[in-house]
């Protein structure tokens, strides 16, 4: 990992205590960040004023996976430490992120060891840009946390605009046919988990389930670090 020494908290940047074991946010900023809790949307687990199976973002959706999982509620902290690894090319930063979601990673499905985690592909052009993929980067520690597998079986073929930087009606015919299963991948009849770092539209997640699921794949499920709260 690319940590100066010695450690530093990856958000305010304070000395982290050297007598403890690794951390990667002080105390301070880590009881920052708001954890997802009841009532939820049982569909993109968004939080809600009450339970219900479908919020207002996702009544009328045709989603291709069965459910999402989201750990924190996507806030200005978490907006600039994304920032941080999108626009900065800030390594380290996913890396915390990654350890912080897989230290309080409390929503996953039951039959969990039944699934392989499927980070969301990045164009090799902006990978060779950025010098790695933030999604592999989160999922690491997440996968190892549960005990799981980690497999890039899916690569993105197009090299599109950023979904941040298109409409939200627009979102889903911007990645329209840009995934594509990896050569040799074996995908019928498994389980996979796409994993991202944000939830907003669910666009990306939603093409890369129809992809899976159209080459045989069994269930596919969401998991991300972060959900927007829906109005």
């Amino acid at each position: 990992m690319d940590w100066l020494y010695p450690p530093t908290c990856a958000a305010c940047r304070v000395l982290l205590p050297l007598n403890e074991p690794r951390r990667f946010f002080c105390a301070r900023c880590e009881s920052l960040f708001v954890p997802i809790s009841a009532p939820l949307c049982a569909r993109c687990s968004a939080p809600a004023s009450i339970e219900a199976t479908a919020c207002p973002s996702c009544f009328g959706k045709n989603y291709h996976f069965e459910k999402n999982f989201a750990s924190f509620v996507y806030d200005e902290l978490l907006r600039e430490l994304l920032h941080d690894i999108k626009f900065r090319e800030k390594k380290r930063v996913a890396e915390a992120l990654g350890w912080l979601w897989a230290k309080n990673c409390l929503h996953f499905p039951e039959d969990i060891e039944t699934f392989t985690m499927v980070p969301m592909p990045m164009h090799a052009k902006k990978k060779r840009e950025r010098g790695f993929n933030q999604a592999e980067i989160l999922t690491l520690p997440l996968a190892a946390a549960l005990k799981i597998p980690m497999s890039n079986v899916l690569v993105r073929t197009v090299d599109t605009p950023p979904q941040s930087e298109v409409h939200p009606s627009q979102r889903a015919e911007n990645v329209r046919n840009v995934f594509e299963i990896r050569k040799n991948a074996q995908v019928v009849g498994k389980n996979f988990i796409l994993t991202d770092d944000i939830f907003t539209t669910g666009a990306s997640l939603n093409e890369c389930a129809r992809i899976l699921k159209n080459c045989g794949a069994a269930r596919v499920l969401c998991m991300n670090l972060a959900i927007t709260v829906k109005n």
